[in-house]
């Protein structure tokens, strides 16, 4: 199947960060694979984007894969903000960070990639990229067919680069503690229950 030549994204924002970190199956069985969700502007230029997505569908299927890909039957990778694809499948509310102004791709690896921050030669932390930051990415488009699925567009990432911090998104990890915290008295030593390995338990006599 075809496949692009690699190319860097414009600035866009991660969800679902973890997965760049440690690889994933997406069903029971398939090939675990490293990867995360890239959140776009609308208004952002997609010139890149569009020109590997393009590229690729006329390599694999020809100029007629033009007129398929705007009929339907060839699956797009960009997805809508504001889409079923963006929302919680048991609320069916839109997931923190999506929008009506954005559109995401869902980009996938076999083998890691390359993460870096401030350094070219330092690997960057789950700490550093993280759920809610903004970055650049390397990608490639390819095409695919499936057997239940039919033809799609999907991409491949190669390298990740964060540029700039934001708002933790919902499940990506951290937790601020301040509004939280109680002042707890110094009260002296611990009782004696919990001094003999019972630990919490003993406090209850279980």
């Amino acid at each position: 199947m075809e496949r692009s030549s690699d190319f860097k994204t414009p600035l866009c924002r991660v969800a679902f960060a973890g997965s760049l970190f440690k690889p994933r199956a997406q069903t029971e069985g398939a090939i675990e694979k490293y990867g995360c969700t890239l959140i776009f502007e609308k208004s952002c230029d997609r010139t890149a984007l569009d020109a590997a997505v393009k590229g690729v569908i006329v390599a694999q299927w020809g100029d007629k894969g033009l007129e398929r890909a705007k009929a339907g039957l060839i699956k797009s990778p960009f997805l809508d903000g504001a889409g079923k694809e963006a929302r919680n499948k048991k609320t069916g509310d839109v997931h923190a960070g999506f929008g009506p102004d954005v559109f995401f791709l869902r980009v996938q690896s076999v083998r890691a990639p390359m993460l870096r921050y401030k350094s070219e030669n330092i690997p960057a932390t789950e700490e550093e990229i993280y759920s809610g930051c903004y970055g650049k990415a390397v990608l490639n488009a390819f095409a695919w067919n499936n057997p239940q699925n039919g033809d799609g567009i999907s991409f491949g990432i190669q390298f990740f680069q964060k540029i700039n911090d934001g708002e933790r998104l919902g499940g990506s990890g951290g937790f601020d503690a301040k509004g939280w915290m109680e002042v707890v008295p110094d009260n002296g030593d611990a009782p004696e229950a919990t001094r003999t390995g019972a630990g919490a338990s003993g406090l209850f006599g279980l």
